[in-house]
């Protein structure tokens, strides 16, 4: 059984274990960030006294390790002798104050972040026991000669390099009126046998009791990944994640702007796995790179498809418009598992058609995702292989999807836009196809009724316009009454076609009757939305 054991650490046996390398980080560690201040104000809370924060260890041993492991940054600089202990301490969560505390009071030759050279940090001994802690700590950088002269002719200016050492700190102060000897010791134990509270878990804890009690400790500092603690475990088996994304990022799209915890979803898919966070923490190394790779061409193509504006989804904007951007999972697994297989057929891509416009429209992904894309992609492959089409799709009823969404954050709302991108969404003033390449990044949902006028957001009263289209705040009669004076009817009629108000709907227009007008438009969407969707409705 996994207990997890509270307790403290001194000061004075963290640097010594950082310093000798029992202390370590998994491989997964980001690199030291803070600032000079940040670790000023760290140490004024330890010499002060405040509390610092938990700190999380995991027990283990060198070899049985979960991750591959790595000293603290600076260790090396000031020990050059140091190795990584047979039994270690795993620092999951407290990396920063730990460097930052073995920086304050070991001095490694290292800029602190965002800085060209290393600092030095100082106690002044006078106001420390005067408990001006705020003005007692000071930090200053290497190539501020000035400054560094002011402190070498302040006696009471300690290195806090030099602070650690008692008998020598007690010998420079012997004698100072200014300096008791009896408070100098007791500031000199205050702060070596400063305590932290530790919370240390076992050696048997599992990659997903870690990553669940990291989560419940840091819920303010930054996330530790699913791809962060997979980075790290494979790592010992040669396999570099951050390298294999790197290079992922330099020829696919997709991995531009998605997570890589995703590639690792598709590969347990692959793999016949839910792809849950303890099956990610678990993937096998055989075969891995071949697999990577096959994981990725499978997302670049279902992004690309997602993405099309003419023949596949009509996302204009992945990020912010794709209803739900983890359909792209089992999309990509589906799309793979009909290449792998040899079972490309219009037939096979129809289904996936239908898979993803019931999943939107359905809000099939509002919860319980990594679930969700394991059943749907198990089902898609039954479907393929015996034709049995999937529960969720065969009673699908378009006539049921909720279109008085008014939300621009529902995945329907985002779904009926995507339609509408599909159908063309000709600019209403030119009746010229619309520059979404040009204006990808400036697309405005537009109220057909104006909302100053009408107060109706549902998305039967929206569409997409670019910015070089206006409506303003014109009633829809005097709008379109314009339009088909410029235009002619049956211009504005193929107009109103490719944003989805079917022709009847004009007159509606024309009379400012919103309600009829949003009946007919509904209507359009729901015809749409069962063309779409196709097989099994």
């Amino acid at each position: 059984m996994e207990v997890v054991k509270m307790s403290s650490i001194k000061l004075r046996d963290l640097l010594r274990d950082t310093y000798n390398g029992r202390i370590v980080l998994p491989d997964f560690q980001r690199s030291f960030v803070w600032y000079p201040e940040d670790v000023r104000e760290l140490l004024v809370s330890v010499f002060g006294g405040y509390f610092i924060g938990s700190m999380l260890f995991l027990e283990s041993t060198r070899e049985e390790a979960p991750f591959a492991l790595r000293l603290i940054e600076g260790v090396e600089k000031v020990n050059p002798e140091a190795r990584i202990q047979y039994s270690v301490r795993i620092l999951l969560d407290g990396q920063q104050r730990t460097t930052a505390l073995f920086y304050a009071f070991h001095a490694p030759n290292i800029p602190l972040s965002n800085r060209k050279y290393p600092h030095k940090f100082y106690v002044d001994i006078k106001k420390a026991l005067a408990e001006e802690w705020e003005d007692a700590i000071i930090g200053v950088s290497i190539a501020d000669r000035r400054r560094l002269a002011e402190i070498r002719r302040n006696r009471y200016m300690v290195p806090l390099t030099d602070f650690t050492d008692l008998e020598a700190l007690v010998s420079r102060f012997e004698g100072d009126p200014n300096i008791p000897v009896t408070r100098l010791i007791k500031l000199y134990n205050d702060v070596m046998e400063y305590e932290i509270h530790v919370i240390t878990l076992p050696s048997e804890t599992s990659l997903d009791k870690i990553v669940e009690t990291f989560e419940r400790l840091n819920k303010t500092g930054m996330p530790l990944s699913t791809f962060d603690l997979a980075t790290a475990r494979l790592y010992k088996y040669g396999i570099n994640l951050r390298s294999l994304h790197k290079e992922a990022q330099e020829r696919y799209e997709f991995a531009k702007i998605l997570p890589p915890e995703l590639i690792l979803k598709v590969i347990a898919l692959i793999r016949g796995k839910e792809p849950r966070r303890k099956n990610l923490l678990e993937l096998d190394h055989n075969n891995f790179y071949e697999e990577w790779e096959r994981a990725c061409r499978a997302l670049e193509l279902a992004y690309r498809r997602m993405t099309d504006i003419k023949n596949g989804y009509g996302i204009l904007d992945f990020k912010k418009w794709a209803p739900y951007s983890t359909l792209i999972v089992p999309l990509a697994a589906m799309l793979d598992y009909l290449h792998s297989n040899k079972k490309e057929s219009p037939e096979n891509y129809t289904k996936i058609d239908a898979f993803y416009w019931t999943a939107v429209f359905t809000n099939k992904y509002d919860h319980a995702v990594d679930s969700q894309s394991f059943s749907d992609f198990n089902d898609f492959i039954l479907w393929v292989e015996e034709g049995i089409a999937p529960e969720f799709i065969e009673k699908f009823d378009p006539e049921t999807v909720d279109l008085d969404v008014s939300s621009v954050a529902s995945a329907i709302f985002k779904g009926v836009l995507s339609l509408i991108v599909l159908k063309g969404a000709l600019d209403f003033k030119t009746g010229q196809p619309p520059q979404f390449e040009l204006y990808r990044n400036k697309i405005q949902v537009d109220h057909i009724f104006p909302r100053s006028l009408y107060n109706e957001d549902r998305v039967a009263n929206r569409t997409i316009i670019t910015t070089n289209q206006s409506k303003s705040n014109k009633k829809p009669s005097e709008y379109f009454k314009e339009r088909i004076q410029e235009l002619g009817e049956e211009s504005v009629l193929n107009i109103l076609a490719t944003h989805l108000i079917p022709p009847e709907a004009l007159e509606a227009l024309l009379k400012n009757d919103l309600e009829t007008f949003m009946e007919l438009r509904k209507r359009a969407i729901i015809d749409e939305i069962k063309r779409r969707v196709g097989v099994g409705v």
